[in-house]
């Protein structure tokens, strides 16, 4: 009995039908097909890889019930909604033909090697232009997305790929044509190994610590480090007036978002210890300026500037949270407005948590570069106020 191997590759592809009319027989056999691949319909190719499906589409024989995706991808990354939209103009009007196919694992070695976006996208990077290159087609000149999707049985790469311009001289034709559709067998069966190779040799410790550095935030938002708080805030804000930290508006909010901005600061270790320096810094800076003045016998309370600088410092992150409740509560508002539907509700309310779990990334991501530009402004500034006259002229030791 022959041993299953570790890795499967199956390819597809469909005709470009521009041209022929309804009542052709080519159109009635392969027609639906290629507006399916070509994204002419709404639940297309795309789609699927995109999403998954709950059930069997006709046109992916081989696909399983159930499925769930990781998202579409290409050799970028996952793609975004603009991404797609792009994507999709293209596949609507390229003459090419469109391969599709599936990349499918035995249940142990998918489960082992390949059960990640990571895993998935890493050797997709690295195997696509390889493979595209044994068949005979400049990877350069190629667009291709793929989506890791997994069932109860297995895990497996749905992928398609089409030619951005044809490059292909061919007797008795003055223009330069598209592929056909015909790869060759060899190149297949060498990128089931190369493939199988490729996914034993990437480095899993990469792959697991991107992701447990992922779902460690991920977890600490959703358990409630500041998550909780941030939506209530969008929910108690007012919706009318000036929306700034400083402004009167905001003045009984403030306990709140300093709340979220402590927290983002507090959870970041690197970013907590700089705080901190830096408000050492700071006192330090006015116990000279104090012991300075007070050797003239004169009143520098007004030269102190370790509250000003944190009163600017939570007024500029407070910004940034006020602004991403901004954001937060159009995209929110945008998913209610797009639908009347309640069967839809639960599917809506998920979107939303995406959107807050979204935006709190980029909000820690902001108040992190923000607060080490305030760092290094108020360095520059020190510099240059008048203590560093005391200095020069000795009242400061």
């Amino acid at each position: 009995m022959s041993e299953v191997p570790n890795v499967n590759l199956f390819v597809g592809y469909v005709n470009d039908i521009t041209g022929l009319a309804e009542n052709d027989e080519y159109m009635k056999l392969y027609g639906e097909k290629r507006k399916f691949y070509s994204s002419e319909n709404s639940n297309d190719y795309l789609k699927y890889v995109q999403t998954g499906s709950n059930e069997v589409v006709d046109y992916v024989e081989y696909s399983g019930n159930l499925e769930k995706s990781h998202g579409a991808f290409n050799q970028y990354g996952l793609l975004n909604e603009k991404q797609m939209r792009n994507l999709r103009k293209e596949l609507r009007s390229t003459k090419s033909v469109i391969w599709h196919g599936v990349i499918s694992f035995t249940e142990k070695f998918g489960n082992e090697f390949c059960g990640s976006y990571e895993m998935a996208y890493e050797m997709m990077k690295r195997e696509m232009p390889k493979f595209l290159d044994s068949c005979n087609l400049n990877p350069k000149n190629v667009v291709w997305f793929a989506g890791l999707h997994e069932n109860t049985d297995n895990k497996h790469i749905h992928f398609s790929f089409f030619e951005k311009s044809p490059q292909r001289y061919r007797k008795g034709k003055e223009e330069l044509c598209y592929s056909d559709g015909l790869l060759p067998i060899q190149s297949i069966n060498r990128a089931k190994v190369s493939m199988e190779l490729t996914l034993t040799s990437i480095p899993k410790d990469i792959s697991n610590n991107r992701n447990l550095l992922t779902e460690d935030m991920k977890n600490k938002l959703e358990t409630g480090a500041y998550m909780k708080t941030l939506n209530s805030l969008i929910i108690i804000l007012p919706r009318e007036g000036r929306m700034q930290y400083d402004s009167e508006n905001m003045k009984s909010y403030r306990p709140y978002i300093d709340l979220i901005t402590n927290t983002i600061i507090s959870h970041n270790e690197d970013l907590s210890k700089k705080f901190m320096d830096f408000q050492r810094m700071l006192s330090i800076r006015d116990s000279e300026v104090m012991k300075a003045y007070s050797k003239l016998k004169l009143d520098g309370s007004k030269e102190l500037i370790r509250d000003k600088c944190l009163q600017d410092i939570y007024r500029r992150l407070g910004n940034m949270v006020l602004f991403t409740v901004k954001k937060i509560r159009f995209e929110q508002d945008k998913q209610n407005y797009e639908t009347n539907n309640r069967l839809r509700l639960k599917r809506i309310e998920k979107q939303k948590r995406k959107i807050l779990l979204k935006r709190c990334f980029q909000l820690n991501e902001l108040v992190n570069q923000e607060l080490i530009s305030a760092f290094e402004e108020y360095r520059n500034k020190l510099t240059q106020i008048n203590y560093a006259r005391l200095r020069e002229e000795g009242y400061l030791d």
